[in-house]
């Protein structure tokens, strides 16, 4: 053979070798994610539940303190939202204490973050401000003022006063936290959200 040839042919398949290198990974992510679903990745680094996809939030008729309406939903922050009951008891305290701190953990972005508890009607919302407004100074406590049907309680399908619900600064229903919910993970999830995102 020709050495020039020889040394020509060298060099292709040397090109060939080097661009199969480079282009095998994403033929083979593409062969398994379309071929083999079984084998595509199922874990993911949230600690909520995630919504998928994410549910916006219809408009709720949410009334202030004073009965006029509360613009807190959609809002231009990140809100932690409680459908709570008409009092709040032992563990609802709780709750609204891990909130509380979680949002001063925030640091720098804690202003980013708002919380709201969303009592069952106007009676409920006034003995509530009464009874928590000096130790949650930030919560907003608004009335649930919706038609049957339409209530916060039939949007999000909840009958655990404990659950909490994270929506993003446009509206759109994100994670829900049930049962036990720990200070740190919550946290994680909201810094990995605030750290992605340029809104709220």
């Amino acid at each position: 053979m020709n050495p020039q040839a020889a040394v020509l042919t060298r060099s292709r398949l040397t090109l060939i070798l080097l661009g199969s290198l480079f282009f095998a990974p994403f033929i083979g992510a593409w062969v398994i994610y379309n071929f083999f679903p079984n084998l595509r990745p199922t874990g993911t680094t949230n600690y909520g539940e995630l919504i998928v996809p994410a549910k916006p939030i219809p408009a709720l008729e949410l009334k202030a303190a004073d009965g006029a309406p509360a613009n807190v939903l959609p809002s231009e922050k990140w809100t932690l939202l409680q459908i709570g009951a008409a009092d709040c008891d032992a563990a609802c305290n709780e709750r609204l204490v891990l909130t509380r701190q979680v949002r001063l953990a925030l640091g720098k972005n804690l202003s980013r973050l708002q919380r709201v508890y969303i009592a069952p009607d106007a009676a409920a919302q006034a003995a509530l401000v009464a009874s928590l407004g000096d130790s949650h100074k930030n919560l907003h406590i608004v009335a649930d003022a919706g038609a049957a049907g339409s209530r916060a309680r039939d949007v999000f399908g909840t009958d655990d006063p404990l659950n909490l619900y994270l929506i993003d600064p446009n509206g759109n229903w994100l994670l829900v936290y049930k049962g036990t919910v720990e200070a740190k993970g919550l946290l994680g999830d909201l810094k990995k959200l605030m750290k992605l995102s340029n809104i709220g």
